[in-house]
């Protein structure tokens, strides 16, 4: 039995550092970009992404894609 994995959707998120709660704990916030096209490869996603920290107000904490995928079988 083989499984094929069809991408369906994906976004970009960026992680940011907004502050510090009263324990000094670091407070981060996410900005989504979603949309993304399945067919984007990380490297070009990873350009966008350093792109867009540029104008960020506050540091970049973290960069992340989330694709969404269909699982089925093929008999």
């Amino acid at each position: 039995m083989a499984i094929v994995s069809t991408p369906l959707n994906s976004s970009l998120r960026i992680v940011v550092e907004t502050g510090k709660d009263e324990n000094n704990k670091s407070i981060y916030r996410t900005r989504s970009f979603n949309n993304v096209k399945t067919s984007a490869t990380d490297e070009d996603l990873m350009s966008i992404a350093a792109q867009l920290a540029d104008i960020q107000i506050h540091p970049v904490y973290a960069f992340r894609r989330t694709v969404e995928s269909e699982l089925s079988e093929i008999v």
